[in-house]
C-alpha cells in the first residue's frame, strides 16, 4: 500500500509525485514511532537500526507490533539487546508470537495482546550431526539457550518461577 506524502515547497504544502510516495510501514515509523515485526526473525538488522534511529530523535515510546512464527535465537538476542540498550520505552503488542517472537514480546516495558492473539513458546530446537562428542557439545549449547531464554523471561517480569516456566514450556505462558 502506498501512502501520499506532503512536503513543504515555498512554504506551501505540496503532494509529492507517485514515485516519491512512501509505504505504510515507513509512514507509521516516521509519524507514529511504530514498527512492525512480521515473518521469520532473521539476522537482518533493519529492526535494530530503525529502533536506534528512532531513539536518537526522541525518548518517546516506540510501539512494536509482533506477528511472527519466531526464528533464529541469536538474531532474537541481538534485537533484545537493542531494545534494552535504547532510552525510549518499548511497547510490544502481540498478535501472533511463537517461539523467539514470544521472547521479544516479553521485552516490552508495557506489553499488550490483541484479543485473538496467540503466544506459544517451546524448547529450543535445532539439527544435530556428527559423532557422540559433537552431540554432547550441541546438547550443552541447547541447554545454554534454554537457560538463557528462561533467564530473559524472568528478567522481563513473566509472572512464573523458573521451575514453572520450564515445566510449562510447551504451553501458553503469558
Amino acid at each position: 500500500m502506498i501512502c501520499p506524502r506532503i512536503i513543504k515547497l515555498n512554504e506551501k504544502d505540496v503532494l509529492v509525485g507517485e514515485e516519491q510516495m512512501i509505504g505504510y510501514k515507513e509512514l507509521m515509523t516516521q509519524n507514529h514511532r511504530t514498527l512492525f515485526l512480521t515473518g521469520q526473525i532473521t539476522g537482518e538488522a533493519d529492526s535494530r537500526h530503525l529502533l536506534m534511529a528512532l531513539d536518537t530523535l526522541s525518548d518517546a515510546p516506540i510501539r512494536i507490533y509482533i506477528t511472527s512464527p519466531g526464528g533464529d535465537l541469536d538474531s532474537t538476542f541481538l534485537l533484545l539487546d537493542t531494545i534494552k540498550l535504547i532510552k525510549s520505552p518499548i511497547i510490544t503488542i502481540g498478535e501472533y508470537c511463537s517461539s523467539a517472537a514470544a521472547i521479544l514480546l516479553s521485552a516490552g516495558a508495557k506489553r499488550y495482546l490483541m484479543p485473538h492473539a496467540k503466544v506459544m513458546l517451546h524448547l529450543p530446537a535445532g539439527q544435530m550431526g556428527g559423532d557422540a562428542k559433537d552431540w554432547d557439545i550441541q546438547h550443552a549449547e541447547m541447554q545454554k539457550y534454554k537457560n538463557r531464554i528462561v533467564d530473559i523471561l524472568c528478567e522481563n517480569g513473566v509472572k512464573k518461577s523458573r521451575k514453572e516456566i520450564v515445566s510449562f514450556y510447551l504451553k501458553k505462558i503469558f
